[in-house]
């Protein structure tokens, strides 16, 4: 099998989380939700990491853990909880907007096509979020974008905090930080374990040494020899697994304009991906979940 269709695996296997999350785990704490997932399969590559990593670029590693990895996944869980799998999956493929709109802001004009997209997004954003056939929980929306930031400030600084580093080793390093941080916030604050049950470990199981461990591994290797845009448009496939997801498992529906919001959202990041990179290509591969 080619490392495309191999790493096609990874964005199949995180469009799952939300309605997984939803039907086996719903009233889970976040934050040891957050943690688990990302404390074991980072447990299991921690051998990858060179102890020079460790000693040398640790203030690095501690930056990207937390944008990349550690906020993003608790924002994440928290969106889950919150809005239905679609929305929220939607709402966090917004990450290559954010990015362009952030470097906007920092005076590097994205160029007119760029622009187009970014507006597109932005108002299909708008529409899954407002024509929702109920109020949607405001609190998730805010979780899902600002996941979606964590991430979009994570990848502009992967090229700069991450030089030198390969790119396994500097996940597998992200992956032990940002789950060591978490699983000691939850227990600090004294938050509810999740309840262990067959079903529950078992979610645990794929969110966690499966849909992180082994997408992540998949998606890192075919990052040597498959092109950049390819990847990236892998990575539409993660929302729309979602929203299959959430209708099969959790039998959500979505109105017709949330379809057209949804369908507008997919379509501005596939054209802003497919135009001409004007990020480094390894802040580029930075895949949202």
């Amino acid at each position: 099998m080619s490392p495309l269709w191999t790493a096609l695996l990874a964005p199949l296997m995180w469009g799952t989380t939300y309605a997984v999350t939803q039907r086996w785990l719903p009233q889970a704490d976040p934050v040891w939700l957050a943690g688990l997932r990302i404390l074991i399969p980072g447990v299991l590559l921690l051998p990858l990491v060179p102890r020079s990593v460790w000693q040398q670029r640790w203030r690095d590693v501690l930056i990207l853990s937390v944008l990349n990895l550690g906020l993003f996944t608790f924002l994440l869980f928290t969106a889950i909880q919150r809005l239905p799998g679609g929305m929220a999956a939607t709402l966090v493929s917004t990450v290559p907007l954010q990015v362009l709109l952030l470097r906007w802001l920092m005076g590097h004009f994205p160029g007119i096509p760029r622009l187009l997209a970014a507006m597109v997004g932005i108002a299909g954003v708008a529409m899954l979020v407002w024509q929702a056939p109920q109020q949607p929980d405001w609190l998730g929306v805010v979780a899902a974008l600002l996941a979606a930031h964590s991430m979009a400030w994570g990848i502009m600084l992967v090229p700069k905090l991450g030089q030198g580093i390969a790119a396994l080793p500097l996940t597998a390093a992200q992956l032990v930080v940002s789950g060591v941080l978490l699983t000691a916030i939850a227990v600090f604050l004294g938050l509810p374990f999740p309840e262990v049950t067959l079903s529950s470990s078992l979610t645990m199981v794929w969110l966690g040494p499966i849909s992180v461990g082994l997408g992540y591994f998949v998606w890192f290797r075919a990052m040597e020899t498959v092109a950049v845009e390819k990847l990236a448009f892998l990575g539409l496939v993660n929302p729309i697994v979602a929203v299959m997801a959430g209708v099969m498992l959790m039998s959500e529906q979505l109105q017709s304009l949330q379809w057209l919001g949804m369908t507008l959202v997919l379509a501005s990041v596939l054209l802003a991906q497919r135009l001409p990179a004007s990020l480094p290509v390894a802040g580029s591969l930075k895949p949202a979940q």
